[in-house]
């Protein structure tokens, strides 16, 4: 089967039939090329509203120059895009709600003024789990004793002495002791040098019960970075976090 070319002349001439009648390689719409007689496609009629280009483009006439635009937004959004998705329409979406604080976790009801201060020293003020806060002495426990007092009156429920020098020694807690308090209210005292009662004990708010510790590699350190008492408090608020 011969190949059959189609010449598809698309052109915006001023009378594009006399263009096909004068060409000296076309006779009566058809021209004869290696032997083989091909169809000449003519190009359609001119007319004054550009509907060749339009026609080839598939967009409606007038689209180049007639579409109003907006000197302040030059592009078409939407379905009248001349490219889709050119300018795409924006969607405003909700702000975030912030998420809601965490709430302090709850040991037990505030009891302002029941407890005093139980050393001397710099109150961190933070938070540890279990409830506890640490009072910090920087090395002075290595040159002096500094007292620990009961924050309130109660007895001794138990001791826990120690010489390692580890700092996992009483699962890093090294030397402490507990009281409780007639209201049912327990406090731990912790990284000491010395404990100064026993269990079954009754002291009064105030009373010397321990001396400070917590060197590293000292005996009853426990997992400690410097001299301090980690103060800890059961079934009531923590006093002195700041």
């Amino acid at each position: 089967m011969g190949v059959v070319f189609i010449f598809i002349l698309i052109a915006n001439f001023t009378n594009p039939v006399d263009f096909k009648a004068g060409s000296s390689y076309f006779n009566r719409g058809e021209a004869v090329i290696g032997g083989e007689i091909t169809e000449v496609i003519s190009a359609p009629e001119p007319n004054n509203d550009n509907s060749l280009l339009a026609a080839g483009s598939g967009i409606g006439p007038g689209i180049f120059e007639d579409s109003e635009f907006d000197d302040r937004d030059p592009l078409i959004t939407g379905q009248d895009s001349l490219l889709p998705n050119q300018n795409p329409i924006t969607v405003y979406l909700p702000e975030p709600k912030p998420a809601a604080p965490r709430s302090a976790p709850y040991y037990g009801p505030s009891l302002a003024g029941y407890f005093i201060f139980p050393t001397t020293g710099y109150n961190q003020g933070r938070l540890h789990p279990y409830n506890a806060v640490d009072i910090s002495r920087g090395d002075d426990c290595l040159y002096e004793n500094i007292p620990v007092f009961a924050a309130a009156s109660g007895v001794v429920t138990a001791t826990y002495p120690t010489q390692s020098a580890s700092k996992w020694a009483n699962s890093g807690y090294g030397n402490y002791f507990t009281i409780l308090h007639p209201n049912g209210v327990t406090t731990l005292y912790s990284h000491l040098k010395n404990i100064l009662v026993g269990a079954g004990q009754y002291v009064n708010q105030g009373s010397i019960v321990a001396f400070m510790g917590g060197y590293p590699k000292t005996p009853g350190a426990g997992n400690s970075t410097g001299c301090h008492l980690h103060f800890g408090v059961r079934n009531a608020a923590q006093p002195f976090t700041r």
